[in-house]
């Protein structure tokens, strides 16, 4: 017999004892036997619907969700983030980053890293075409923060903001704090 089958086995049992049934001979179990209680068989047909659950899942209990650890990262992860030297932007850094966290420990956003630099004064943000737009600030420029002409791939030009080998590393160098104050 596969698991499978046992499992549906398994469930048949639980069902007919809920409705009050012997599953072995089929006959009316007693009224006074605890299998009669209503919670003893509300709880039978709760087991029932998860072995169901089961079952259609092929037999296999699915994994639960498991929510991020907080944010944490070693001295060893911090240094074997990639720095390169031509300027990329704020999701690249975030992503390089996350690279080389553990699994299931929670990533600090190319947002969050984006507010902080605000927050701190070495981007502000304006609004362009009515969008909030970030550019890079004196103070940001002073670490390699530099907003720039580019366009897109549609040909639509637009202001991007981009990060130094200095700044990728003043961003990694900060990213505890980062990750603690947004």
């Amino acid at each position: 017999m596969t698991e499978l089958e046992t499992l549906q086995r398994a469930k048949m049992y639980v069902e007919k004892l809920a409705n009050g049934i012997d599953p072995i001979t089929d006959a009316e179990i007693h009224d006074d036997s605890v299998l009669n209680n209503v919670r003893v068989s509300r709880c039978l047909f709760y087991v029932s619907d998860v072995l169901k659950k089961v079952i259609d899942n092929g037999g296999e209990v699915k994994k639960t969700v498991v929510r991020a650890k907080s944010f944490s990262i070693t001295e060893e992860q911090l240094s074997s983030v990639e720095v390169s030297e031509e300027a990329v932007g704020v999701s690249i850094i975030s992503k390089r980053i996350g690279a080389v966290l553990d699994e299931g420990v929670k990533k600090v956003s190319s947002a969050r890293i984006g507010t902080w630099l605000l927050n701190e004064g070495y981007l502000s943000e304006n609004i362009v075409k009515d969008k909030r737009v970030k550019q890079a600030t004196p103070k940001g420029e002073s670490i390699g923060i530099f907003t720039v002409d580019a366009v897109s791939f549609n040909g639509v030009p637009y202001k991007k903001t981009i990060y130094n080998a200095d700044a990728q590393q003043f961003v990694i160098n900060n990213i505890l704090q980062i990750a603690s104050e947004t």
